[in-house]
């Protein structure tokens, strides 16, 4: 959780700087403009903030050999998020510099998280941007990671072998790298020679926190990137023709203790006692993560979020449900429908289901229409009947998580000389 004070990731109040002005000279050709199985590739991780619920707002930093082609493309569809094409800079920090700039004049005080991401990389996904914001709204700065499998050793002058570094303790840095605004702003330091924008915040003595990266989530730098682009885009399309679904089911049980307020699928629910667990208890919430967990094979609530682990000691089961989807998603699986079972004695629940069905909603952002919650009681048999315990069952249906979206109405966008 965000210390006291700093903003959380709740609402739509981060900023995106597209960084699109790199001279591809490995590769040989604008990897921005050129076309991954008949798409730039700048459009795919474009279309990725645009569809996200928690970005308002983008810049696209372009080279002055791609700005105009890039604004075209902005206005032959509805990315209607893109406030602005800006020109780049001869490096990096001067690119991230401008797009911040443009940013922060156009939207101040809307933009309480900025995230710099390379246009290189078109398989970012939303799951990540979650990951992203929770980690830059309790650390200040946070980066995707990936473990490094391979040895790694440092290299004399020479050409030879210095050492051999501790793998355990290095990892591979992505983009989206994520800031809280109150933390990048000041860091920011075009005049500093940096490889990645996290380095600002270390040269300062800021804290940069590390969050999931994806192995999917590569950077096309040369010719041979293209053909694992497109390798991930066959595995990706090919999963999705067959119409594969998953299901999964998840159950989870609680002993009731005095003291209220009970809570259910995160609403508060009145009544004189309340779920005992390490979380808030809610069964409902937990057993739907364990389901969708499972339907994704990703093993189950417990070996994901262990209960003896203390930072998730009190946790609101909402965030539980909403992280145990963001790793589904990453796995390239989205909550079709759910349905559920709340099995209990005591108190009379139909009342609260409307309630609880729109949370659920509300919390994974489905149409409520594809959840639905049952309750039933067991008669007043065993420990649940007798008032002592309350337990759920649910039943998860996961998709393949679509790569496409439709186009919509064109629209002008401004460059930065208009």
């Amino acid at each position: 959780m965000p210390p006291e004070g700093v903003p959380n990731c709740t609402q739509a109040d981060a900023g995106v700087v597209l960084l699109a002005a790199g001279g591809s000279t490995r590769m040989g050709v604008d990897k921005m403009l050129l076309e991954l199985t008949g798409r730039p590739v700048l459009e795919y991780s474009l279309e990725t903030f645009q569809r996200s619920d928690r970005v308002s707002a983008i810049v696209i930093v372009a080279s002055d050999a791609n700005r105009y082609a890039i604004s075209d493309l902005v206005s032959s569809s509805d990315y209607d998020k893109v406030s602005a094409v800006v020109s780049g800079g001869a490096r990096r920090q001067d690119s991230t510099a401008n797009g911040v700039d443009q940013l922060m004049s156009e939207h101040g005080s809307g933009i309480k998280f900025i995230l710099v991401h390379d246009g290189a990389r078109p398989f970012v996904d939303e799951a990540m941007i979650e990951r992203g914001l929770m980690a830059a709204a309790e650390h200040g700065a946070a980066v995707p990671a990936l473990p490094v499998s391979d040895t790694i050793k440092s290299v004399k002058g020479d050409g030879t072998v210095e050492q051999t570094l501790d793998r355990s303790r290095l990892r591979a840095i992505q983009t989206p790298q994520v800031f809280r605004v109150d933390v990048f702003a000041p860091a920011l330091r075009p005049t500093e020679e940096v490889t990645d924008d996290a380095t600002f915040v270390e040269l300062v003595g800021g804290s940069v926190g590390l969050f999931d990266g994806n192995s999917d989530n590569i950077k096309l730098t040369t010719p041979d990137d293209i053909e694992r682009a497109e390798a991930i885009l066959t595995r990706r399309a090919a999963r999705g023709a067959s119409g594969l679904n998953r299901w999964g089911t998840g159950f989870d049980g609680h002993a009731l203790v005095s003291g209220g307020p009970l809570r259910l699928g995160g609403v508060n629910i009145e009544h004189h006692s309340h779920l005992e667990g390490h979380s808030d208890g809610d069964v409902l919430l937990h057993a739907i993560a364990s389901a969708v967990l499972g339907a994704a094979g990703l093993g189950d609530l417990g070996s994901n979020f262990p209960s003896g682990d203390p930072a998730f000691a009190g946790i609101d089961s909402r965030e539980l449900l909403q992280r145990a989807v963001s790793v589904t998603a990453n796995a390239g699986w989205e909550v079709s429908y759910l349905d559920a079972t709340i099995i209990a004695q005591q108190p009379k629940l139909a009342p609260y289901v409307n309630r609880i069905n729109d949370s659920i909603a509300e919390t994974l952002s489905i149409p409520v229409d594809s959840i639905n919650i049952k309750v039933t009681s067991t008669d007043h048999v065993g420990a649940i009947g007798a008032g002592e315990g309350i337990a759920a069952q649910a039943v998860a249906t996961l998709s393949v998580k679509p790569i496409f979206s439709a186009r919509d109405n064109a629209r002008p966008i401004r460059t930065s000389d208009q």
